[in-house]
């Protein structure tokens, strides 16, 4: 049941990283309110799924908060502002992981992408792993 349980959460986290990259695009035409708080709402959802890939037996509750540390902690790293980061972060994939600057927004982002993340789990995890519902929500 585990190793299902690894790939629906691989795949997950798969399907959520373009769907955050194409809020980003310029040639997708989205509303301001996607375009501009997407990305970092999708990115708090990929690391929830990361999380739960990583950690299937842990409850969806300490999921969501080790996820949505995660993301805080990636926030608060972009206060750190030494050259040898920024060269990192003007990488188009670090760019992407560890953000240009700080924002507080973002934090409201994380935790709407956690939350939607938990909306899509609690129910996922009730109909295809019933007989272990109880021990991990």
């Amino acid at each position: 049941m585990t190793k299902t349980k690894r790939w629906i959460y691989l795949l997950l986290f798969i399907i959520m990283i373009p769907l955050g990259i194409g809020t980003r695009s310029t040639g997708v035409i989205l509303p301001d309110l996607i375009r501009n708080y997407g990305g970092d709402t999708f990115f708090a959802t990929c690391i929830f799924f990361g999380v739960r890939f990583l950690a299937t037996q842990k409850q969806l509750s300490k999921v969501g908060a080790i996820a949505y540390l995660i993301c805080l902690c990636i926030e608060t790293l972009q206060l750190y502002q030494a050259p040898w980061i920024q060269k990192v972060r003007h990488t188009y994939p670090f760019g992407l992981l560890l953000g240009y600057g700080f924002v507080w927004s973002d934090w409201i982002c994380y935790a709407v992408g956690v939350v939607v993340a938990l909306t899509i789990t609690y129910p996922l995890e009730y109909l295809l792993f019933q007989n272990t519902r109880n021990k991990n929500l």
